[in-house]
């Protein structure tokens, strides 16, 4: 492991909430909250591999500008409609009279901006490289 790669990651403020994370309870968070889906088991698999490197995000404060985003809309009672979006670039958050929104902006060619309605999804951030430096520190120290 780099050192100086761990005390950067360490002297980021931003990186404050992973600190009392492992993967192993990153793993396990992301489980919890898709079991709660009544998915099936496939899908459940499926997106679980999908979402290797991801956390669970239920706070505004744990989003950090610039990361990517991937969610859940929960806006189809049936869970076998519920699907993994692809993802986006987490831009900023908007507080209006009928929710918190999150904007995005897709990557590729057609780069567009768009907004998903916080309490109607389950977000999932990827985890920054300062996030992981931490995290297998964490994981060493905690074994």
């Amino acid at each position: 492991m780099d050192v100086n790669k761990l005390i950067d990651a360490l002297d980021n403020e931003n990186n404050e909430k992973i600190l009392n994370l492992t993967t192993k309870k990153i793993k396990e968070m992301n489980m919890k909250i898709l079991m709660e889906l009544s998915l099936s088991r496939e899908k459940l698999l499926d997106i679980t591999k999908k979402l290797n490197g991801y956390r669970y995000v239920d706070e505004i404060d744990e989003l950090k500008c610039g990361t990517y985003l991937k969610w859940i809309l929960l806006t189809d009672p049936d869970p076998d409609n519920l699907e993994l979006n692809k993802g986006a670039l987490f831009c900023e958050i908007k507080c209006k009279d009928d929710g918190v929104f999150i904007i995005c902006k897709n990557m590729g060619f057609s780069s567009r901006h768009f907004q998903i309605k916080m309490d109607e999804c389950l977000l999932f951030q990827k985890l920054t490289t300062q996030e992981l430096v931490l995290l297998s520190a964490l994981d060493h120290l905690s074994t």
